[in-house]
């Protein structure tokens, strides 16, 4: 379902705003879902280097068949504008949760589990709570500052509940506004009410607890660095199963957030997050993914402004962010998924997944089991964690190569014939 953005002024068109009247006065097309972000009365868009004003839109029928909702029946109707303002809109973003199908439990660690496991069992109270908050420390992040616990007894008496889940949600969209915003300092000039009717439709989705309770006053941009990590989860999704970004979309708010949430856009889901669900709770799964983007951006790493910390278009800005990449912070977001990533490592799910994936690669020395590190020296030794980077970056470039994609270069020299050198034949 679409809606044509058509040139009231086109000779063709004759001036109405009723319905499209030929084909060549329309100047694009946006999903249904979209237009309620770009084209709603009122609305600054640019088509080819050239401004236009929304003036009025079709609001579709309440009921009707499917063959009536076509490009030519809904449709917004745009004039040439010489306006010295740009508009963004105002919306609301509402997710309720009808129906958990599936649920993964965490048990939570004790003070005393946190402590290393060569510590005497007659340890004095005082240094089991001095342990527990270096555990925490280094289980967010070691070059990050934070206040130190008050209580740790209150920090770590969490409830005891569902750690992350899927199911089907009610997602409810609704547009309320828009704010005219300077083309020059982006500096808000003015605000209007407008009224369009809210788009709401059921369908599939995944969430997952960011311990708003403990990370919460530990974090600061703790809802930033929410946002941000469900920007990078969007992100590398296509990694594992096959989809777009306009197959998949997140919870962007970024007020007292308490979880990530993933759905699919098509109403009634398409499959994609349920396919996702299974690549969480596995070894080198979709979390680590994230956390790889989050921490080896290239392009992040290559700005000389080190204090901005909104990321980039490769890694955690979204073109269909709602908010439009506002309060966005990717130390924080690196922050909570490394935690997020403890607390999953510990569910019985991903252990028997684990289990699965070594069972499967034979007995230790065998030609088929690759040498692993030891997921406690790869935390502890940036070396090692560099060296096994490099490795699986490594790796993705050889199977690229194997199948003649340009990585990073416009050929490859050994694979073509009668060049000198090594060269492995496929």
């Amino acid at each position: 379902i679409n809606y044509s953005i058509v040139d009231v002024t086109h000779p063709l068109q004759g001036g109405l705003m009723d319905t499209v009247h030929n084909e060549r006065a329309v100047l694009d097309s946006i999903p249904y879902s979209r237009v309620f972000y770009h084209s709603f009365p009122g609305a600054i868009i640019m088509h080819r280097g050239r401004k236009y004003k929304v003036h009025a839109m079709a609001k579709p029928p309440a009921f009707a068949h499917y063959n009536a909702y076509k490009s030519s029946n809904l449709a917004c109707f745009a004039k040439p504008t010489t306006a010295r303002y740009m508009t963004r809109p105002l919306s609301t973003l509402k997710i309720t949760v009808v129906k958990q199908i599936e649920r993964v439990d965490v048990q939570l660690p004790s003070n005393r589990d946190l402590v290393c496991s060569d510590t005497q069992a007659d340890v004095e109270s005082t240094q089991n709570k001095k342990s527990s908050e270096q555990t925490v420390l280094k289980i967010c992040d070691a070059s990050q500052t934070f206040p130190s616990f008050k209580d740790d007894e209150d920090v770590w008496n969490l409830k005891q509940g569902s750690f992350a889940g899927n199911g089907i949600v009610t997602v409810k969209r609704s547009v309320h506004g828009y704010k005219k915003l300077s083309p020059v300092t982006r500096e808000e000039i003015s605000r209007k009410e407008i009224s369009l009717p809210p788009m709401e439709f059921d369908t599939y989705a995944l969430w997952i607890d960011t311990e708003a309770t403990t990370l919460g006053c530990v974090v600061s941009d703790y809802n930033d660095g929410v946002h941000a990590l469900s920007h990078a989860l969007l992100a590398v999704a296509p990694l594992f199963v096959p989809c777009s970004s306009s197959d998949l979309d997140c919870d962007h708010s970024y007020i007292d957030c308490t979880r990530v949430m993933l759905f699919d856009v098509r109403a009634g889901g398409a499959g994609t997050t349920a396919a996702l669900w299974k690549h969480l709770f596995v070894p080198n799964g979709l979390l680590e993914a994230a956390i790889d983007l989050l921490e080896n951006c290239p392009s992040c790493h290559m700005r000389t402004d080190t204090g901005y910390q909104g990321g980039c278009p490769a890694c955690i800005q979204c073109g269909q962010c709602i908010k439009f990449n506002m309060n966005l912070s990717r130390e924080a977001a690196l922050i909570i998924a490394k935690r997020m990533l403890q607390r999953l490592r510990r569910s019985d799910l991903y252990k028997g997944n684990q289990s699965m994936v070594m069972a499967s690669l034979g007995p230790p020395g065998s030609p088929n089991r690759p040498n692993i590190i030891s997921e406690e020296a790869v935390d502890t030794t940036p070396r090692r964690k560099a060296r096994a980077r490099a490795l699986r970056h490594a790796t993705d470039l050889r199977s690229a190569r194997e199948r003649q994609i340009v990585v990073g270069r416009p050929s490859w020299p050994l694979d073509q014939d009668g060049a000198g050198g090594r060269h492995e034949k496929a």
